[in-house]
């Protein structure tokens, strides 16, 4: 009886708390549809501050700045855009799985046992992807982002860190400066590209396994009774290439996003948590 009140009370509780019987919440539990509001918006401001601060970190702080006869070497960002991608996928999974080992009467010389086992699981994901597009101008228009803006009230590793676009475009900066890359050389302007992601993967999990010895069972003696999860997984795709107000217009930028795109559902698929 009591075994069977548990069972009732751990499936009734992975009802209300979805438990892969749903859709998932984006937001973290407990939290409404408000809270996911503010953290799909905290996320993208975030990921527009870090971009717009990285670009404007790469010119003011160009090799050839202050050299007047030299061409900036960011000066090529002039006729660049950005395509950025944000992917937010959660996934819960939730596990039941009682066992019994039931010993009846036998006589003396011998023992017979009956084992039994079941398991009822449920698995829901849902995936979320937004895709913005700016130009460099719009993005140096911006200035600064205010100290602080980029933390949010919201919960994500994508607020949460420094991504590096800084540095990587930074890098690329300082190849074009010692001639080791020309974006603007004929015949090779639509060749160039810069691709930066950045994935973060939070999983976390519990279970129970409560047993108990009766005279003629064994109940749960082995395994895990209950099991749950929660994975969110948020993955930032940035592409730089060349581009107009429309959108990016190098053939290599249009297939690096692409390829971007394909290779982040491959991942999301093949993933081990998955």
């Amino acid at each position: 009886m009591i075994g069977s009140r548990l069972i009732a009370s751990i499936f009734c509780a992975c009802l209300v708390g979805a438990c892969g019987l749903r859709v998932p919440d984006i937001q973290e539990v407990p939290g409404d549809t408000g809270a996911g509001q503010i953290l799909v918006q905290d996320i993208v401001q975030s990921v527009h501050c870090e971009v717009a601060d990285a670009v404007q970190w790469v010119v003011e702080h160009d090799p050839f700045k202050g050299r007047p006869n030299k061409k900036l070497a960011s000066s090529f960002l002039a006729t660049w855009g950005v395509q950025i991608t944000l992917s937010l996928t959660v996934e819960e999974k939730t596990t039941l799985n009682p066992t019994l080992v039931f010993t009846p009467p036998t006589p003396l010389t011998s023992v017979f046992t009956l084992a039994g086992a079941g398991t009822l699981s449920a698995d829901a994901t849902r995936t979320n992807k937004l895709n913005f597009y700016y130009t460099i101008p719009q993005l140096l228009d911006r200035h600064y982002c205010t100290p602080g803006i980029q933390r949010g009230s919201a919960s994500s590793p994508l607020i949460q860190n420094n991504l590096k676009t800084v540095e990587w475009l930074n890098d690329y900066i300082g190849a074009v400066a010692t001639h080791e890359a020309d974006p603007t050389q004929v015949g090779s302007f639509q060749q160039n590209v810069l691709s930066h992601e950045v994935r973060f993967e939070i999983l976390s999990s519990g279970g129970i396994n409560p047993a108990w010895v009766l005279t003629r069972a064994n109940i749960n003696q082995n395994g895990t009774l209950f099991s749950t999860s929660r994975d969110r997984t948020h993955d930032l795709t940035i592409v730089f290439g060349p581009g107009d107000s429309k959108g990016l217009t190098g053939q290599a930028a249009q297939a690096a996003f692409a390829a971007a795109l394909i290779g982040l559902e491959i991942s999301n698929r093949l993933s081990p948590a998955r």
